[in-house]
């Protein structure tokens, strides 16, 4: 029987989906710069605040734990879940098993996924979508109804949780634990910076081992966005985009409404209050409400924005159609900026947003260069190649 495996032809995409895809990469370099920058893993293991986020720079890191941090890895989430159903539907119209080629599309986003964790910065997301890609089969099937309510309930079950655990640790707060040892767990990033590139690749390695643990613990979490993002595959919301303005509206109010109290809550105890066991455990609700609340209203906004301005979304189309690529790009050129030019724990948040606005504007122009000859990113086509095992064409 012969398999008929061919990927989406640019003819068929929905190029709403990839502006906000490239808007989303914006948010997450926004986010990951504090990690690239300088020590903020360590500090956070520590109980310490290096200078460069101290101080005025401290009014910067707060305006990004609140309208950035948790917001946009989960934007990409929701577009994660939508892109899903979008393969899988495809897929299905063509002979083959469907399932086992997202699965081996899943295994190959993993590898890229260990390969930039180790190769070029610890912090990846891949790996995370990766695991919790190959559970969302088992909700492909299942009414639309049925996965926003599993979702709902994910959230609800994890807001509950940490509120409680919240409530616990300030019941306890005046109890004499004795003095608990600052540790970094043996991590030392001023030491990585300033060594050689086999010393980066041992941080990288020795970090992410660590963050292994709190990534599995994200899955039930990442997992309900991919829902919310399926959900909206099921429906057909983004083949009828100018229909449901109306509803448009609503998410982005409600979303953004009750979203943005949370995260400057959460903003605030991520910037100043991660020395105390209370705040601490309070910031969670960054990740099972504020952020997925103000992305979905991010993403609704966005979307009435881009249906108005239709050359925002020719500007930032390229740069989401190859957001593997980008992505990957962003380490890469974080990595030489901070760590090739010793600028490592040197620059102070205020800062951060006028780089990463530079780098992000390197990247629509970059991006648009490249999709003017090319059908796929570099990364894009590597990804598809290994997927439908066999060769492409990549040039248009």
């Amino acid at each position: 029987m012969q398999h008929d495996y061919s990927p989406v032809q640019s003819s068929t995409r929905v190029f709403e989906i990839d502006a906000v895809r490239g808007f989303a990469l914006f948010g997450i370099l926004m986010m990951n710069i504090m990690s690239f920058a300088g020590p903020h893993m360590e500090d956070q293991l520590t109980m310490n605040t290096s200078d460069i986020y101290s101080g005025t720079n401290s009014i910067v890191i707060f305006l990004i734990n609140t309208l950035v941090t948790s917001n946009f890895y989960t934007m990409f989430s929701f577009l994660f879940g939508l892109g899903f159903y979008i393969f899988l539907s495809r897929a299905e119209k063509k002979t083959g098993s469907t399932y086992l080629l997202f699965i081996r599309r899943m295994i190959i986003l993993l590898a890229i996924g260990i390969i930039h964790a180790v190769f070029i910065w610890y912090g990846d997301i891949l790996t995370v979508y990766a695991i919790t890609g190959l559970l969302l089969i088992f909700f492909y099937r299942l009414p639309p109804k049925f996965n926003l309510a599993i979702s709902f309930v994910i959230l609800l079950l994890g807001t509950v949780f940490v509120l409680l655990l919240t409530l616990l640790m300030f019941s306890i707060r005046d109890v004499d634990m004795g003095a608990l040892p600052a540790s970094g767990y043996g991590v030392d990033m001023m030491a990585a910076a300033a060594g050689s590139y086999g010393e980066i690749i041992s941080l990288n390695i020795s970090i992410f081992g660590l963050m292994m643990t709190n990534n599995i613990m994200m899955v039930p979490l990442v997992l309900a966005i991919f829902l919310i993002g399926l959900y909206a595959g099921q429906k057909g919301y983004f083949e009828r985009l100018s229909s449901i303005r109306g509803m448009l509206w609503k998410v982005a109010v409600f979303g953004l409404g009750i979203g943005l109290p949370i995260k400057l809550a959460t903003g605030y105890g991520m910037t100043y209050g991660m020395d105390d066991p209370v705040w601490s455990i309070a910031t969670m609700l960054a990740y099972t409400a504020g952020g997925p609340l103000m992305s979905l209203g991010y993403i609704a906004l966005l979307l009435l924005i881009l249906g108005r301005f239709e050359g925002l979304t020719r500007l930032l189309q390229p740069v989401g159609q190859m957001a593997l690529t980008n992505y990957i790009m962003q380490s890469v050129l974080m990595i030489v900026l901070f760590f090739g030019f010793d600028l490592f724990n040197t620059i102070g948040a205020v800062w951060f947003p006028l780089i990463v606005l530079a780098t992000f504007m390197l990247q629509i122009v970059l991006s648009h260069i490249w999709m003017k000859a090319f059908s796929y990113g570099p990364l894009e086509w590597i990804w598809r190649v290994l997927t439908y095992g066999r060769i492409l064409p990549i040039k248009k």
